[in-house]
């Protein structure tokens, strides 16, 4: 499997927000920083991909993803929230995990990959409990790139 493009420097854990625009404008500065894409591009083009469809993948997950002429290569970040989020998943459950991805517009299928591996990984409930209560930020990349190591 292709490895998760994360950097350390692009995970955020406890995150007091409370809503799924504050998620998604959040994980936009990360991937933004990752990627040199313009922050205010990425944000538009994570909002109109949730407005296809929620990318949330019940279990209190979700891997919001976009594709971007602006980005160079795949970038990939992550935040945990302080407290779940509603972002109309399938299982009607709040999110608490968020993975997401940043595309190129000519991306190789190494995205859809990715995006396979963390859906079906982060179904065990194992994992899931690790990420949620891990308190390093150091900690929870660990545990992301072991999984899909």
């Amino acid at each position: 499997m292709t490895a998760l493009p994360l950097a350390l420097d692009a995970v955020v854990l406890d995150l007091d927000v409370d809503s799924a625009e504050a998620v998604l404008a959040e994980l936009a500065r990360l991937l933004s920083q990752q990627s040199g894409a313009p922050v205010d591009s990425v944000q538009q083009a994570l909002r109109e991909r949730e407005q296809q469809g929620s990318t949330a993948i019940g279990h209190g997950v979700a891997v919001p993803h976009a594709r971007s002429a602006a980005a160079r290569e795949l970038v990939a970040a992550a935040l945990r929230t302080r407290k779940p989020v509603a972002f109309a998943a399938p299982d009607a459950e709040p999110v608490q995990i968020f993975i997401a991805l940043l595309v190129p517009a000519k991306a190789t299928t190494d995205h859809l990959e990715i995006l396979s591996g963390l859906a079906s990984r982060l179904m065990h409930a194992d994992l899931r409990q690790a990420v949620l209560t891990v308190p390093e930020a150091s900690d929870f990349h660990r545990l992301l790139a072991e999984a899909l190591g």
